[in-house]
């Protein structure tokens, strides 16, 4: 996250400590100037969010119900959590755009798009009220409800 906010860090040059600004937007084998030096930079990837160029591409979790039905959740991006309306009907795979809501470019002209993909949880265990009802679903489904 530092690497995308910007930060300072302090490294070791002929054996003094020094801090290096390190810009907004940097990704990895990007080159820093620091005096007589050319720094690269080095970026650990983060566990959560995928990046690619300055766009982030996260997964979300939906509920068979939230995805059927429409819902609005919280995501979380690299500029802090976003609201986001999740429309009826959302099918399993389908990647919703947060405009400007990835990684700011170095120098500040702007910043990426924040991606989510949508991923549908089925439950392992339902109760037998649950089941009766995804029954009758299935069954209402048969006879061209939908």
């Amino acid at each position: 996250m530092d690497a995308i906010k910007g930060t300072t860090k302090k490294v070791s040059i002929e054996g003094k400590s020094q801090t290096i600004k390190i810009p907004t937007g940097v990704d990895n084998g990007s080159r820093v100037r620091f005096g007589d030096y050319d720094v690269i930079i080095e970026v650990r990837p983060d566990p959560k969010f995928k990046r690619e160029g300055y766009d982030i591409v996260t997964e979300e979790e939906l509920t068979f119900p939230q995805a059927s039905l429409g819902a609005e959740i919280t995501v979380e991006t690299v500029l802090g959590p976003v609201k986001l309306r999740i429309p009826s009907g959302t099918q399993p795979g389908t990647i919703i755009r947060l405009a400007q809501k990835g990684v700011p470019h170095v120098g500040g002209s702007g910043k990426g798009d924040h991606y989510v993909r949508v991923k549908i949880t089925v439950p392992k265990n339902l109760s037998s009220r649950q089941k009766e009802l995804l029954r009758e679903f299935d069954k209402e489904k048969k006879h061209g409800w939908f």
